[in-house]
C-alpha cells in the first residue's frame, strides 16, 4: 500500500473522532481518556493523543496508530482497515492499491531491480573502487560461489552513477522516483551508495529489494529498501529462494538473525537457513515458512537479546504449529563468527546438539528465578505462562505442566490453577511484570529512551545520527527504531506514522505509543537527548577499548590470531582521546 495514501488518511482523520464512535472519551489536558474497549476495567486507563494520532491503554498495554485501533477493534487486516479509513477520510484508493496488484508495474519493478543487481555484482567483481568490499568479504570467509549464489554486489560511492545508468535503460524519472531506490530528495540521492549490496528475493527468485551494508564507521550498518508494490518487509525472509529445496529435503528450516548468518550456514554446506529482514520475526513470516516445513531450528545470537528473541520466535512458531529446536551459542557468539573462528565442523556440531524449545525456555526461566522459595516458584510459572498458552496441543500442554511441576517441586494441579488465575486477570498484567519488567517504562534502556526521545523531537535526529551509529546500540528494540528513523529520514518523511509503519514488533509500537502520549519526553528534550547521546557513545567507546585491551593482552600471551599490535595501539590511543573529549564536553 502506498505510504502517501496512509499519510493522507492520517492527516485528514482525527483519531478522537474515530475512537469516540466506540467509547466515551473525556478531555484531560492535551489528551482524552476513557474505559478501554479491549479489556474490562472500572477506572479509565485508555488514552488518546490527538496531536500524535495515537492511542495507548495503561491497563492492557495495547497502543498504536489509528490503523492499529481499527484492526484491533474491528478484527480487520491492514488492507481492510486502510480501505475502511480511506472511505471515512474521503481518500480515493486507485485500482493499483485497492486490488493490491498492478502486474505491469510489478513486472517493471522486478526488471529494474534485476538490472541494478547485475550491475552491483559486476562492480564488486571488477572495479577498483570495490577493493575494500572484496577484502572484507574475503576476510569474512565468503567464497566466490556464495557471492554468485546470493548475487552480492557493491553500490558505488558516486551518487550520480545509478541515475545515469538506469536512464540509459529507458526508465522515466517518475518511475524511478517511485522505485524505492532513491530518496524523496530526487534521483541524485540513491538510498544505497558505498555499500555491499545483498539482494532480497521472493520465493520465485525475483529480486524485490536490497539490504546494503556500509563499510564506514558511522551511520546505520544496514539499510533496507522501503516497502513497494513488490516488497513488504514483514512478509519476506532473506535467503528463502536459496533454501527452499533444502528445507523440503531436510524437512526443517533454520531461522537466523541476519544475512551474514544465513550466508555462513550456506558456506558450511547447510542450505536450509533463512532470516527476517532486519526486524523481529513476524507472524506473517512464520505463516509463509509453514508452507515448506512445520519444523524449525532457531539460531539466534547467544546474548540476552538473542535469548528473548528466541523465546518470542518459539511462541510465534507454536501459534502456527511449527515445532522448534534451539541451536545454543555462547554469549558473544553467532553462526558467522563461529564459522570464521572454528570452521564448518563447529556449525554442524551445533546443529547436532540442539535443545527442545520447552526445555530451553524452562531452564532459562529457572535460571532467572530462585526456586528455593515460593516467590521464585511462582515467578517461573509467570514466565512460562505465555509459552503454555501458545501450545495448540492439549497433550503437550499437560506434559509441559507436569515437567514444570516436577522441576520446581510443586503439584501439577497447583500449576494449572495458577495459570488459569493469571489468564483471568485483565491484560495478564502480573505476567507482564514478571516476564518483561525491562519493557515497562521504568525499565527501558538508555538506548531505547534516546530513540523514543528522537521520535518525539524528530528535528534532533540529524544531530543524533551524526554522533552515534547502529553499532553503538546493543538494545535490539533501539536498533529497530534507529533503522526506522534512518529510513524515514532518507525519504524525508517526518510523520510519526512513517516510523511506526516500519516497525514490526507490536509490543514495541505499544511502548512507543505509551511514552509519546505520556509527554515526559517533551520537557527539556534538548538536554535529555544530548545527555543520552553522551552516555551511549561513552559506553560504546569503553566496550571497544576493553576489546582492544583484551587483544593486546592476547598478543602478550602468545595469542595465535592475526593481530597488528601497532594498529591496535593506535586505535586505543584514538579511543582514549575520544573518551577524554566526551569527559570535557568538547
Amino acid at each position: 500500500m502506498s505510504r502517501n495514501v496512509r499519510e493522507e488518511i492520517n492527516n485528514r482523520l482525527n483519531i478522537v473522532d474515530i475512537v469516540g464512535k466506540y467509547l466515551t472519551l473525556k478531555r484531560s489536558g492535551a489528551r482524552y481518556t476513557g474505559l478501554c474497549p479491549f479489556h474490562n476495567e472500572k477506572t479509565p486507563s485508555f488514552t488518546v493523543t490527538p496531536e500524535k494520532n495515537l492511542f495507548y491503554c495503561y491497563g492492557c498495554h495495547k497502543g498504536g496508530t489509528i490503523f492499529d485501533f481499527i484492526m484491533e477493534i474491528e478484527n480487520m487486516s491492514f488492507s481492510e482497515s486502510l480501505k475502511y479509513l480511506a472511505e471515512k477520510a474521503g481518500v480515493e484508493i486507485d485500482k493499483t492499491y485497492s486490488s493490491g496488484i498492478d502486474n505491469k508495474k510489478r513486472d517493471a519493478l522486478k526488471e529494474l531491480y534485476k538490472r541494478a543487481s547485475g550491475s552491483f555484482q559486476y562492480i564488486l567483481k571488477n572495479k577498483p573502487e570495490a577493493a575494500n568490499a572484496r577484502k572484507y568479504l574475503e576476510n569474512r570467509g565468503v567464497s566466490e560461489s556464495i557471492l554468485e549464489e546470493f548475487q552480492i554486489g557493491w553500490a558505488p560511492e558516486n551518487r550520480s552513477w545509478l541515475t545515469g545508468f538506469l536512464k540509459t535503460k529507458g526508465y522515466s524519472e517518475e518511475f524511478l522516483n517511485e522505485s524505492g531506490l532513491f530518496s524523496k530528495r530526487g534521483l541524485g540521492y540513491p538510498l544505497f551508495s558505498g555499500r555491499i549490496m545483498f539482494p532480497l528475493t521472493n520465493y520465485n527468485g525475483d529480486i524485490i529489494a536490497f539490504s546494503g551494508r556500509t563499510m564506514k564507521d558511522f551511520g546505520p550498518k544496514y539499510i533496507n529498501s522501503p516497502e513497494t508494490l513488490i516488497f513488504q518487509k514483514k512478509r519476506n525472509v532473506y535467503g528463502l529462494f536459496n533454501a527452499i529445496k533444502s528445507i523440503r529435503e531436510q524437512d526443517y528450516f533454520i531461522l537466523c538473525e541476519g544475512q551474514m548468518d544465513v550466508i555462513a550456514y550456506h558456506q558450511a554446506g547447510i542450505k536450509n537457513a533463512v532470516a527476517p529482514l532486519g526486524t523481529a520475526y513476524t507472524e506473517e513470516q512464520a505463516a509463509m515458512l509453514r508452507r515448506y516445513s512445520d519444523k524449525a531450528v532457531i539460531s539466534f545470537d547467544g546474548d540476552s537479546a538473542g535469548l528473548k528473541a528466541t523465546e518470542k520466535a518459539v511462541m510465534i512458531n507454536e501459534k502456527h504449529e511449527i515445532k522448534s529446536e534451539i541451536a545454543v551459542f555462547n554469549e558473544k557468539e553467532d553462526p558467522a563468527d563461529l564459522l570464521l573462528n572454528k570452521g564448518e565442523k563447529a556449525l554442524h556440531k551445533i546443529l547436532k546438539s540442539t535443545i527442545n524449545s520447552f526445555d530451553y525456555i524452562l531452564e532459562n526461566a529457572i535460571n532467572l528465578s530462585d526456586i528455593r522459595n515460593p516467590e521464585g516458584k511462582e515467578e517461573v510459572i509467570l514466565r512460562l505462562n505465555d509459552y503454555i498458552n501458545s501450545l495448540t496441543s492439549e497433550v503437550r500442554r499437560e506434559s509441559c505442566i507436569n515437567v514444570i511441576a516436577e522441576r520446581i517441586g510443586v503439584d501439577a494441579s497447583s500449576v494449572i490453577r495458577d495459570i488459569k488465575r493469571q489468564n483471568r486477570q485483565p491484560g495478564n498484567n502480573r505476567q507482564k511484570e514478571a516476564v518483561a519488567r525491562e519493557q515497562k517504562p521504568r525499565g527501558i534502556t538508555a538506548e531505547l529512551f534516546l530513540m523514543i526521545a528522537v521520535i518525539v523531537s524528530r528535528e534532533k535526529y540529524s544531530f543524533v545520527r551524526g554522533k552515534i551509529n547502529l553499532d553503538d546500540l546493543n538494545d535490539n528494540r533501539a536498533r529497530e527504531v534507529y533503522i526506522a528513523l534512518e529510513e524515514s529520514y532518507r525519504n524525508e518523511e517526518t510523520g510519526l506514522d512513517s516510523v511506526l509503519n516500519r516497525i514490526a514488533d507490536a509490543a514495541l509500537i505499544s511502548l512507543i505509543a505509551e511514552k509519546v502520549t505520556s509527554e515526559e519526553y517533551s520537557i527539556n528534550s534538548d538536554e535529555l537527548i544530548k545527555d543520552a547521546v553522551k552516555r551511549i557513545k561513552k559506553s560504546s567507546l569503553l566496550k571497544k577499548r576493553e576489546e582492544i585491551v583484551r587483544k593486546l593482552k592476547g598478543i602478550s600471551q602468545n595469542y595465535d590470531g592475526v593481530v597488528n599490535e601497532t594498529e591496535l595501539l593506535s586505535e586505543k590511543i584514538f579511543i582514549d582521546q575520544e573518551i577524554e573529549k566526551l569527559r570535557l564536553g568538547i
